[in-house]
């Protein structure tokens, strides 16, 4: 144990005198007096004993560091001494001699006074004692933890549980304004424990303020607020996604560090959504070739699925396998059911006996998924992929859109066709059971918000790639020929269930800012030179007269109004939206559109409002390590400058880049932009960028009116 460190014995009353002033009545003095010579004192006021834990602290800390306070006595005789103040640390001091520790006449610090002011030193050390805030102790704790004590050591230092010493140091993570509430009394210990939630000291401090104006501050709001945009780890698709993948992807969990049985919290719901539907659209590739389509959705409401209609799958025989285990799992559960309700079972009966129930329903489902449906139920009918309520991935197959139920059959049609042969089966549809439009999600909207590109970027990224579309289209004849004749066959000879009346008209898609997006861009001169060589003199004249001149016209003017008027019906979509039309794809694929050369990213219309990470992701993947560090390090409007120039079509030669990042920058396009089978430069937009090329000979992709200088 260590060395006991004791005063110096003045005389109380002598010093008094010299100093010219009376010493109290009852002077005392402090002496070593051996521990056999101590004995408990009739006069102390503490009759309630302390915890047992508190006792044990105590005892840690005296065996380890000594006894670092005297204690106070009167004597009873010239060798036996009354202990008024100070019993749990001679409590303390009799065990470690009775273990061992200390000689039974260890020598102890005492402050020798006179009996009749022993209960007033009782009374006044037990009750004016204050107790170390804990703010106090993280900072003593964590002090030493920086002087490098481990935490059993000082554990065993202050003679506290190490459980303590760590939940105090878990008080590191709260903003220091928060900790300085904590000592002035706005705050309890619950509330400031509440705030170990999360690393991040702006959002404590704004919780705070939130919460900081009410009538009583709770744990339990805090908790709320600071969770209130992410997903219990416990929640179904927490459980789906699984903390593992979430974590692994980047995701932050936060857990409460002072309750074990909390649900940890992910508090980054889109990327979680983001892991979820890419776990979803993984699980659905199976289904894609032998389904007229599939959907993933997050979460289905049950009844959403009447809006349905349905399919079923044929009847087989059962696998004679699974139908033994079925009858022999069913016999056993029967079996271990009749030995008295349980009681008499073991450990192992009673695993076996809550086990047979998963395995009977695991049966069921693989019993039904060998049922097959017929080719012409899924030629109408689609297949819906969730998460179900327990986190399980659910699958929802045989459902029929209602504009895909086949008309019922009129009641003289036969089953034979006109050379008598059969005609083919007919699917058996169960209609609708509710009027409720069926569910719909948009997977790749919930893909975009998780990487920051927000709903209204992602319209006008798919107005200005229709726009380029457009200007592309009004200059070729032969390809908006065949799209408005594909248009047009589509919907005069598609087959439609909803007796739809022959409708077809061109809704011109004007962007909501369009001004703002087209205003000098290459396709809207493209636009405006076509438009300038229109033929369109004989719109002045009256009916029937314009229509007859306009017959008159040459092919070739016949042919410019067409691609024109085409060109203004094209829908817009980018390639990365959910269900992209082909068609739109294929089309820009056989006009070999080059979107890059007619549209560079700059902070106006993509850089100003991306997020900072897709910014800094995107320039470290092209550009490099470095570059990205120096873009971190910038706010958001530096940023998208800096992005602007490095992604413009003379980022070598602003920025001096080398060939071949100026090849991936100068290319580069967000993902979705690219038409699905356009130029191979185009197909590598988003990803690596393509191996330089010599120069060539080949004509560009743009129109002759701006592939020139005049351009």
């Amino acid at each position: 144990m260590a060395k006991t460190t004791t005063r110096p014995k003045p005389s109380t009353a002598k010093k008094a005198e010299a100093n010219g002033s009376t010493a109290p009545d009852g002077a005392a003095d402090i002496r070593m007096i051996p521990l056999d010579q101590l004995e408990p004192s009739p006069l102390n006021v503490r009759k309630v004993a302390a915890s047992v834990n508190d006792d044990a602290e105590l005892l840690a800390s005296i065996r380890e560091t000594g006894i670092k306070q005297n204690l106070v006595v009167h004597a009873l005789s010239e060798t036996r001494f009354a202990v008024d103040a100070g019993g749990r640390r001679f409590k303390a001091l009799k065990q470690l001699a009775e273990d061992g520790v200390i000689p039974a006449d260890h020598p102890v610090p005492c402050l020798v006074e006179d009996e009749r002011n022993a209960v007033l030193t009782s009374a006044t050390e037990n009750l004016q004692r204050a107790a170390m805030h804990p703010a106090d102790q993280f900072e003593a704790f964590d002090k030493m933890i920086v002087e490098g004590r481990s935490e059993d050591e000082i554990a065993l230092k202050f003679g506290v549980s190490v459980d303590l010493v760590r939940r105090r140091l878990k008080l590191a993570r709260v903003a220091p304004e928060i900790i300085e509430q904590f000592r002035a009394g706005d705050l309890t210990l619950e509330c400031v424990m509440a705030f170990t939630l999360t690393d991040d000291h702006d959002r404590q401090l704004a919780v705070w303020n939130a919460v900081k104006g009410g009538y009583h501050i709770h744990p339990q709001s805090i908790k709320r607020q600071l969770t209130e945009t992410a997903h219990s780890a416990n929640s179904a698709l927490g459980r789906f996604v699984g903390i593992e993948a979430y974590e692994a992807a980047g995701g932050v969990l936060l857990r409460d560090l002072f309750d074990d049985r909390a649900s940890a919290h992910m508090e980054n719901p889109e990327l979680l959504e983001r892991l979820a539907i890419e776990k979803l659209q993984a699980e659905a590739k199976p289904y894609e070739a032998a389904w007229k389509w599939v959907e993933v959705h997050l979460s289905v409401d049950y009844g959403a699925f009447r809006s349905f209609g349905r399919v079923y799958p044929q009847d087989i025989d059962p696998d004679p396998d699974l139908l033994a285990e079925e009858e022999r799992l069913i016999a056993r559960e029967e079996e271990l059911a009749a030995q008295n309700d349980g009681e008499d079972w073991t450990d192992a009966e009673t695993e076996e006996y809550y086990a047979i129930e998963p395995r009977l329903r695991e049966i069921e489902a693989l019993q039904r998924e060998r049922q097959p449906y017929a080719d012409e139920d899924r030629a109408i009918a689609g297949v819906v992929l969730t998460i179900g309520h327990d986190g399980v991935l659910r699958v929802e197959k045989g459902l029929v859109r209602p504009e895909d139920i086949p008309a019922a059959p009129e009641p003289d049609e036969t089953t034979a066709d006109a050379d008598g042969a059969p005609s083919p089966a007919r699917p058996h549809v169960t209609p609708p059971t509710s009027s409720t439009p069926v569910p719909s999600s948009d997977p790749a909207a919930t893909l975009r918000k998780a990487d920051g590109i927000s709903a209204s970027l992602a319209d006008d990224l798919r107005a200005t790639r229709q726009h380029i579309l457009r200007a592309h289209l009004a200059a070729d004849f032969d390809v908006a020929f065949d799209a408005m004749l594909y248009a047009l066959c589509e919907q005069a000879l598609g087959r439609s269930y909803n007796n739809e009346a022959l409708d077809i008209s061109i809704r011109p898609f004007q962007a909501q800012n369009r001004d703002v997006l087209h205003a000098d861009t290459v396709a809207q001169k493209m636009l405006d030179a076509l438009e300038q060589d229109l033929a369109t003199d004989w719109m002045t004249l009256e009916k029937p007269q314009d229509f007859r001149a306009m017959s008159a016209l040459p092919i070739a003017d016949k042919q410019a109004l067409f691609a024109w008027a085409t060109g203004l019906a094209v829908k817009p979509q980018l390639s990365s939206d959910n269900r992209p039309s082909p068609i739109i794809e294929e089309i820009g694929a056989r006009l070999d559109v080059d979107v890059a050369a007619c549209w560079r990213p700059t902070a106006q219309n993509y850089w100003g409002r991306v997020n900072k990470g897709h910014a800094v992701a995107t320039a470290r993947k092209l550009i490099g390590d470095d570059y990205a560090e120096d873009r971190n390090r910038e706010r958001k409007g530096d940023i998208a400058a800096a992005m602007e120039r490095a992604f413009a079509e003379t980022a070598g030669q602003t920025e001096g880049f080398d060939a071949a990042t100026a090849a991936k920058t100068t290319r580069w396009l967000p993902e979705g932009m690219v038409f699905a089978g356009a130029t191979e430069a185009d197909a590598k937009m988003t990803g690596n960028a393509p191996e330089a090329e010599e120069e060539s000979d080949e004509p560009s992709s743009l129109p002759a009116f701006l592939s020139g200088d005049a351009a």
